[in-house]
């Protein structure tokens, strides 16, 4: 629904909201109302790369935006001007550049108008669905998805759109997958609020830019009971494994409740929502169980410890402990941090930022501006340094960057590190990796490099070489004594769907065909297990930029659309032919090849033990969003 202003909203109400706008956001609303009038001097444009982009509009223009843009929301709310129809894609090209600050490529312009919004979610499932099955149809076949974080939830919305009938199996007392189980101090989202969030229902009053764990879990719980899928979830269960069955062509999948209770349950199709990051690793060091404190993972986090006054470790330098760390440090005696592997770090003026009361009126009320503003967020966090990642042959400093504009950004980083460590020599030493920027994932300051500097925390790097009753010695054999042990250390990324064993067509268990090695057709499917989807699977992570549910999206609006051309042919069986799926893996592989998260020089969670990229896409988000949009059927066997 496109928003509208409400007739009581008074001149001084328009005025001060406008003032907290976007200006690059307000100017293209004005160009979409055909209001703009030549408002920008030559050579003025939106600054590219960044979110503000005032950089190259005078101050006279600004205050020109802004005054016109009054006008003009005036007229709408007045009614003295009509709402024009949806631009032609040739002129959204055109305002999708002006917003950006330069050219978006045409490829970019049916990727805007589904994922910001333009078209509603009815809409985009009409058009993407030929011969959709009846309900008679759909009846007859059933879905078991396994969790209900964001990937369940947002498969259970396109399900139900289809009118297929589905149930979700939750190892938890309630939904939201990562924002419910963890609960760390600080935890919360790395990407930009008003793009981290499901295109079919946007959320206008975020209070942060980057909001928070209880903020990101409220709005999942939201959506949960808007489109009424809690009725259909199965909490406090477990599935422990499934298996094809060619007597009836149905996944008989094997669950376990919280009292013990083991059930069977069939359904036509399978799809796995469990995602990447759902199990901690713990590393196996010397001597964990001979510590007399507590200890725990981050992820699963201990309430009743109380940290006042405590001699902390804290062992890993990752996202979580990136968040953790500068939140417990005031109340803790001491706080000693165990850094492996240095992590590059940007920071993000709105990272620590409310949104105001005037740009959240804005999101709701004038018509268009959400949507801008969300490609806005698209191009500046998504596909904008994916060039700079690759490998230039040419370029003579291959172990420090990729190439000239990688070099760029290691330079600026470099710059900025050391601003916020106060050209404290021992501490840029220890912080400033030696390797090219996004080899690792990028994480954002959160008042880590302050934090570093308390007289209380100390940065100690390499290995922990053995934990002792009292505390934790480190590579050089120095003990440090602490009363509890966090373990910011991560998950078990690269074995995916671990524990439950899963069993295709030839009874072959999916634990021992990947090992750590996992590969699928499009990060979905693969052969020998018909009717079998996987949400959020191999090389499906984003590490150059982007949202994780934008991701999804694509691939549960691609599941859907495999699911209704099958029922619609009746059809009740499908399963990816090898071909496509070797001729993709082949893809995937040479492209990572010239990327920098296959770098020889970096070890991370994103490869597998013998250096494989298993966790993250190679592709842009534009690509996948096309390869995703609409299946193939030629790379599959049907049958009835």
């Amino acid at each position: 629904m496109i928003p509208h202003i409400p007739e009581t909203t008074t001149d001084t109400e328009l005025r001060s909201a406008i003032m907290e706008g976007n200006l690059p956001t307000l100017l293209v609303v004005l160009n979409h109302l055909g209001e703009d009038d030549g408002l920008l001097e030559v050579g003025e444009q939106p600054s590219r790369g960044t979110i503000d982009g005032v950089h190259r509009i005078s101050e006279a223009s600004q205050t020109a935006i802004r005054e016109r843009t009054f006008s003009a929301l005036k007229k709408l709310r007045d009614g003295t001007i009509e709402l024009p129809h949806l631009p032609d894609e040739d002129r959204l090209q055109q305002l999708a550049s002006l917003l950006v600050g330069e050219s978006v490529p045409p490829e970019y312009i049916p990727m805007l108008l589904e994922d910001m919004g333009f078209n509603d979610y009815a809409e985009r499932t009409d058009q993407a669905s030929t011969d959709p099955p009846s309900i008679s149809n759909t009846e007859r076949f059933s879905t078991i998805i396994i969790g209900c974080g964001v990937s369940g939830i947002c498969m259970a919305v396109h399900l139900a759109r289809l009118g297929q009938p589905y149930t979700i199996i939750e190892k938890n007392p309630s939904a939201g997958g990562t924002w419910l189980e963890n609960t760390y101090p600080g935890c919360g989202v790395d990407s930009p609020n008003h793009f981290y969030s499901f295109s079919f229902e946007p959320n206008n009053d975020w209070p942060d830019f980057y909001s928070k764990r209880e903020a990101l879990h409220r709005y999942l719980e939201k959506v949960v009971d808007k489109y009424d899928i809690r009725r259909h979830v199965r909490f406090n269960t477990e599935v422990l494994g499934a298996r094809y069955q060619l007597a009836d062509r149905c996944w008989h999948v094997q669950t376990k409740d919280n009292q013990g209770a083991l059930t069977e349950r069939r359904a036509n199709f399978l799809i796995s929502a469990v995602g990447q990051l759902n199990r901690p690793f713990i590393p196996d060091i010397a001597g964990m169980k001979t510590f007399s404190g507590n200890q725990f993972h981050s992820a699963r986090w201990n309430h009743n410890q109380d940290l006042v006054n405590a001699r902390i470790g804290v062992i890993g330098t990752g996202a979580s402990a990136m968040q953790i760390v500068p939140e417990i440090a005031p109340q803790a005696e001491t706080l000693t941090v165990f850094q492996r592997t240095r992590h590059w770090i940007r920071f993000l003026d709105d990272y620590h930022r409310q949104v105001s009361s005037g740009k959240k009126w804005l999101l709701s009320h004038v018509p268009y501006y959400r949507n801008w503003y969300r490609f806005k967020l698209f191009w500046v966090y998504g596909d904008g340094i994916w060039e700079s990642l690759h490998l230039d042959p040419a370029w003579p400093h291959p172990a420090r960057s990729m190439n000239a504009e990688n070099d760029r950004h290691r330079q600026l980083l470099v710059q900025n590190l050391t601003e916020a460590l106060d050209s404290d020599a021992d501490l840029m030493a220890k912080v400033i990796p030696d390797y090219p920027p996004f080899a690792k994932r990028m994480l954002i300051d959160n008042h880590w490099c302050k934090t570093l500097k308390r007289n209380n925390v100390e940065l100690v790097t390499g290995p922990v070489k053995k934990i002792t009753r009292k505390g934790i010695v480190d590579s050089q054999d120095t003990e440090h004594s602490v009363d509890v042990i966090i373990y910011a250390t991560g998950f078990e990324a690269t074995y995916f769907l671990k524990p439950m064993d899963i069993r295709g067509r030839s009874g072959q268990s999916l634990t021992a065909l990947w090992g750590d090695d996992a590969r699928m057709h499009l990060g979905m499917t693969l052969p020998d297990f018909p009717n079998f989807f996987v949400l959020y699977g191999p090389n499906t992570n984003l590490a150059h930029g982007g949202s994780h549910i934008f991701h999804v999206e694509c691939q549960s609006q691609y599941i859907a659309k495999c699911i209704t051309h099958m029922i619609g042919k009746n059809y009740r069986e499908i399963e990816v032919r090898r071909e496509p799926y070797e001729d993709y893996n082949r893809r995937l592989d040479e492209k990572h090849a010239q990327l920098v998260w296959s770098h020889p020089g970096v070890d991370s969670w994103y490869k597998n033990s013998r250096g494989r990229v298993v966790s993250v896409s190679p592709w842009r988000l534009v690509d996948y969003f096309h390869m995703t949009r609409e299946p193939d059927l030629g790379d599959f066997n049907l049958a009835r």
